[in-house]
């Protein structure tokens, strides 16, 4: 699942809002090049391994990310015949999984700008888009900014 189509615009501002098609934009744009050097250079050589290893965590990343947007998991995963169901959640387990779900989401796609930035002279880079995220979604950033205010009100006041 590729998007074949060069988005102009802002990229998510949270990892709520990131979708597999922005993943895909990266790998779409580091992929490519990264085969390339591979191919440029003898697959014994120090640049030949080091090309075919970058694209391997680079697309070992955007599978990640995808399947974690989407929901859908790699037909690698099995579950053993016989293992019991796990008792059902209570809402705050839901909750602290969804939070971590977010969390994970946000540093992998981070991880992958910083691996993009690296092409950011390169023709085709979308700075705009590829941008690291600090937030969950607008509730945490709510939550960190009254956090803040709070520590400079405790301060003031000392």
């Amino acid at each position: 699942m590729t998007s074949d189509v060069d988005r102009v615009g802002d990229g998510p501002r949270y990892a709520d809002e990131l979708t597999a098609d922005v993943v895909w934009e990266i790998g779409d744009f580091l992929l490519p090049r990264l085969e390339r050097a591979a191919r440029a250079h003898p697959s014994y050589s120090e640049e030949g391994i080091t090309a075919s290893a970058l694209a391997e965590a680079v697309a070992t990343l955007v599978l990640t990310l995808e399947w974690s947007i989407t929901g859908e998991t790699p037909g690698r995963i099995r579950i053993p015949v016989g293992v019991p169901m796990p008792p059902m959640s209570t809402e705050v387990e839901r909750q602290v999984r969804a939070e971590m779900r977010l969390d994970r989401l946000r540093e992998d796609w981070n991880r992958l700008c910083v691996l993009a930035g690296y092409w950011r002279s390169a023709p085709g880079y979308q700075d705009a888009r590829w941008c690291k995220l600090e937030y969950r979604d607008a509730e945490h950033e709510r939550w960190y900014h009254q956090q803040l205010s709070h520590r400079h009100l405790e301060r003031d006041s000392a």
